[in-house]
């Protein structure tokens, strides 16, 4: 019997290596995610302090007072910014996962493919070999009784 060779291992070597990539992919969309949130949250720790050094003045002045409505403005046009993209971040990553995860389906499908064709030959050589060996024996049992009918 010849010795098994997969015909698909080049496939399942491509396979393995795109599922690689795509999980590469996978890991640096969930890293601008999370740094998407840590930029919404810095922004909002900064707005607050803000807001609160005014506050916590004893005197405030009339400019700090009048410059107070549009830093409240352009900071709640930065959260909205920020905030649209922490969604696209997170659109990608949903986007990205299930591009991750059907590159990962596709190498366990052929690798399942792989292991029940290894099987069936194996399978097959010990169903061989078995018949080799009946015939052996029965090939000996032959002669023994075929040298003692001559004897």
């Amino acid at each position: 019997m010849t010795p098994y060779r997969f015909r698909l291992a080049r496939v399942l070597d491509w396979y393995r290596k795109q599922s690689q990539v795509e999980e590469e992919r996978l890991r640096l969309c969930a890293e601008r995610a999370v740094q998407s949130r840590a930029e919404i949250e810095d922004h909002e720790r900064n707005v607050l302090a803000r807001q609160m050094e005014l506050i916590r003045s004893s005197r405030p002045r009339a400019h700090e007072l009048a410059s107070l409505e549009p830093f409240r403005r352009g900071a709640k046009q930065q959260e909205v910014r920020l905030r649209q993209n922490c969604r696209k971040n997170d659109q990608e990553l949903d986007r990205q996962r299930c591009i991750a995860q059907e590159a990962q389906r596709r190498v366990r499908l052929v690798e399942n493919l792989r292991d029940r064709r290894l099987a069936e030959y194996q399978y097959e050589a010990d169903r061989e070999l078995e018949e080799l060996a009946t015939e052996s024996h029965l090939a000996g049992f032959a002669r023994a009784i075929t040298g003692k009918l001559t004897s």
